[in-house]
């Protein structure tokens, strides 16, 4: 078995993304991307509290997590966590589980206070590095001298205590570690670094980890030096990055069989699945990318981040914003990509109206919203009327869209000269963004 270190990549990329289409008045309302540099010293996981509006990102160099809002602004660093590596939020979202890698623990964080409440030891000599829920129990994927291997903490219990559980195979480190949003039963792990590459699931209802099918990659798909893998929202797929091969692999969780791949360029080295099934990869050598729920080609967003980090990649509940982590690799501080809308399709709006009209005629403009997937019924655009008499705008109506084409039209009669902006608006829904487009009118007499 080959052991391998990974070395940076330099990525050289320019963003491609989804381009309205052009004629006049054409327009659209994208949300602002934005990038904060962290108070860390390096990175290992990160976590997204739905509840709360929180990321959390765990500095095992610094011993600390950095915790910050939806909009990537620093709220508090939580210090004194040694080593803290891998990190889980409990189902309700009032606990925040840190692995403490070199202190041989589990710290329990309170996510209203942002306080340490407790700490749980893992055993004599263990670092734990990689953390899951599974069966109402806390697993960790541990080291112990050159070995690796799986332990749980009954986290229900009013004095969890630790217990070192039998994997029925060999770890050379600790195991990476996820579960099924499905089968709350099931956990999956994984070795990382190593080649070929290995996955086994296991079902933990007993309290145990009972083996269900396992796999070592040596052939169809040959994988290597694995970095990163997630479940499926539908709990039948397991989604994997990879530095080998150059595509994130999707195997089927029933016997980790190959089920297609997601196009990458290089150096797969993290996946996130959102709670509606959209699909986000990253690569070192390659862009950020999401996919709608079970296609896998093509990627409907593209995102330049420079550096992605390995398991740098988290999803908000809410399924539109996508957080990533990039940073390090060129001396650089770790900084938090906040991508919004990432799990939205472009919506694309255009007006169409005559360059001039005369006052009192009726004069008849025409919308058109579109995007790659149709909008729900009863969709609507706003318009708005900004001139002489309104130079900070009316409200026009609320125009209904055609289901079949998008389009929508309004007719007025000018009673001033002058130029007439018109402003329409569509303020998105959950498949959707908003968007906004404006055509001007000069009205003669």
């Amino acid at each position: 078995m080959r052991i391998h270190k990974r070395t940076a990549v330099t990525l050289a990329a320019a963003l491609i993304g989804s381009l309205p289409l052009a004629g006049a008045g054409a327009g659209t309302a994208a949300a602002e991307e934005t990038s904060v540099a962290l108070p860390s010293a390096s990175f290992r996981d990160i976590v997204v509290d739905g509840v709360h509006d929180r990321v959390f990102v765990s500095d095992p160099t610094g011993g600390s997590i950095v915790v910050t809002d939806y909009e990537g602004t620093v709220v508090q660093q939580i210090t004194g966590e040694e080593g803290a590596s891998g990190l889980v939020l409990s189902p309700d979202s009032t606990k925040l589980y840190v692995a403490l890698s070199t202190v041989g623990a589990i710290a329990e964080i309170d996510t209203g206070t942002l306080t340490e409440t407790d700490r749980h030891p893992t055993g004599a000599d263990t670092s734990p590095e990689n953390l899951a829920m599974a069966g109402g129990r806390l697993w960790f994927g541990y080291t112990v001298g050159s070995t690796g291997g799986i332990g749980s903490l009954d986290v229900a219990s009013s004095a969890p205590t630790a217990t070192l559980v039998p994997s029925g195979r060999y770890w050379y480190y600790a195991p990476a570690l996820t579960s099924s949003p499905v089968d709350p039963n099931v956990l999956v792990a994984g070795e990382e670094g190593v080649s070929p590459a290995s996955l086994a699931v296991y079902d933990t209802a007993a309290g145990g980890l009972q083996k269900r099918t396992e796999r070592s990659f040596g052939s169809s798909p040959s994988v290597s030096y694995l970095n990163d893998f997630a479940v499926t929202a539908d709990g039948q797929n397991i989604v994997v990055a990879a530095n080998n091969p150059s595509d994130h692999q999707v195997l089927r969780l029933s016997d980790l069989s190959s089920n297609g791949s997601y196009s990458s360029w290089q150096f797969p080295n993290a996946v996130a699945v959102a709670t509606d099934g959209t699909v986000a990869t990253g690569a070192e050598g390659d862009f950020v990318k999401t996919y709608r729920p079970g296609s896998t080609w093509p990627a409907f967003h593209e995102y330049v981040v420079n550096d992605l980090q390995r398991d740098g990649l988290a999803w908000a509940p809410d399924e539109n914003r996508l957080f990533a982590i990039s940073g390090f690799s060129y001396g650089s501080a770790p900084t938090l990509h906040v991508l919004p809308d990432a799990g939205k399709l472009e919506a694309n709006l255009g007006l169409q109206a005559p360059a001039t009209s005369s006052r009192g005629k009726d004069l008849t403009v025409t919308g058109q919203l579109w995007a790659a997937e149709p909008f729900p019924a009863g969709t609507t655009v706003d318009v708005t009327r900004t001139d002489a008499e309104h130079p900070t705008g009316t409200p026009v109506g609320t125009f209904p869209v055609t289901t079949s084409t998008g389009e929508f039209t309004l007719t007025e009669r000018p009673r001033e000269t002058g130029d007439i902006t018109y402003t329409a608006t569509y303020t998105g829904d959950g498949l959707h963004t908003s968007a906004t487009a404006r055509a001007t009118v000069t009205i003669t007499k």
